[in-house]
């Protein structure tokens, strides 16, 4: 099993680590827990909102509110000044991450342009994005740790998001948006034979997957190009996929990248993204509308507002919908969201199919000769 950087940490800077993964649970847990009470109050005492806007109103007027706000934004920045420096300091080790990969393939692309709205804002308040020095990818791959909380040290929710696809088998499967890898290797290990195909805008978190994968054993091809422009040939492709990407993504490149799905998609091939989503519970979504602009997520609310569905079904993709997802146990929950007690992100998956070609209904030219 390919390690992380994490494994290679000393003593020292595991427990700044787990110091902040502890910040961050205390966070989640009760101090949510006093805003949702806070919330419940104010709502009964003086009824209940009806809109998201009157939600978020409320909300800012609970007493924990700003505590809960500053904790959150606190503790992100706080986990990239944490994370660098051990990455910095660590660094002879951990460069070694980086190496070219023997079975895995990184193609990287030195004269790709990366576009302003990728490059212009630091995603998640990560300094300096993921996209410049080649340390950003481990950066990167370590603070994902803290930001669930330790629960995702592993493979773990990307292998139940991978146990919920139908077929048996695939030809081949593209990730949209692969990051370092962590998503896309799940769908190596299951479905073995097929040519799986990660895309990803950062050349450091091309090489740190291939690298990764390689660990592995797995014969994954990581390429840095843009998922709306795959360069693949139209109709090859069994499965269109992507996880935590689509929020990323100003409305103008969400079409793009769905109409580029839909172009590569063999007919009867699935998409299927592992996203966020609204929840109907107005203090949760309010909560979450906030969480975006505390992360540096420009785009995500945007992806709450926008018709997917409709979009889809634009470029000629039918069956769109929103399916509720438990992470916690990889069930996909068609009824809605389970209730729970602590703040979590809203998975979902967003799911939808291109049309099997109809049969033909020509009767057959007879053979040559025939009478």
């Amino acid at each position: 099993m390919a390690r992380i950087a994490l494994d290679t940490l000393g003593d020292d800077d595991r427990r700044r680590i787990d110091y902040l993964t502890a910040m961050r649970r205390l966070w989640s847990t009760e101090v949510f827990g006093r805003l949702r009470d806070e919330f419940d109050t104010l709502a009964a005492r003086e009824g209940a909102p009806t809109t998201l806007e009157e939600a978020g109103e409320l909300v800012e007027r609970c007493p924990s509110y700003a505590w809960f706000g500053f904790l959150e934004r606190g503790a992100q920045v706080l986990k990239w000044r944490v994370v660098n420096d051990v990455v910095a300091r660590n660094w002879e080790t951990l460069g070694e991450d980086l190496r070219p990969p023997h079975l895995a393939r990184a193609e990287l692309d030195p004269e790709l342009e990366l576009p302003g709205w990728y490059r212009d804002h630091d995603i998640h308040c990560q300094p300096g994005g993921v996209w410049g020095a080649a340390p950003s990818a481990l950066v990167y791959e370590i603070g994902t740790q803290v930001l669930h909380i330790g629960r995702n040290r592993g493979l773990e929710l990307h292998r139940r998001f991978t146990a919920t696809f139908p077929g048996e088998t695939y030809r081949r499967i593209v990730d949209m948006g692969s990051g370092f890898g962590k998503s896309t290797r799940p769908f190596k290990e299951r479905y073995a034979e097929a040519d799986v195909i990660g895309i990803e805008f950062s050349g450091p978190c091309v090489r740190l997957a291939a690298t990764r994968a390689d660990d592995d054993g797995l014969e994954i091809t990581f390429r840095q190009g843009d998922a709306a422009a795959t360069g693949l040939p139209d109709g090859t492709v069994d499965v269109v996929t992507g996880t935590m990407v689509l929020h990323e993504m100003p409305p103008d490149v969400l079409r793009a990248t769905f109409a580029e799905a839909a172009r590569i998609l063999t007919p009867g091939g699935i998409v299927r993204f592992l996203e966020f989503s609204r929840t109907g519970d107005l203090f949760r979504d309010a909560v979450m509308e906030d969480h975006a602009w505390r992360q540096n997520e420009p785009f995500m609310p945007g992806l709450m507002e926008f018709d997917v569905v409709r979009e889809l079904s634009a470029v000629g993709l039918a069956g769109a919908r929103w399916v509720p997802f438990d992470e916690r146990t990889g069930e996909l929950l068609p009824e809605g969201f389970p209730e729970r007690a602590e703040w979590h992100l809203p998975w979902a998956v967003l799911e939808a199919h291109k049309p099997a070609l109809a049969a033909s209904t020509t009767p057959p030219a007879p053979a040559e000769g025939a009478a």
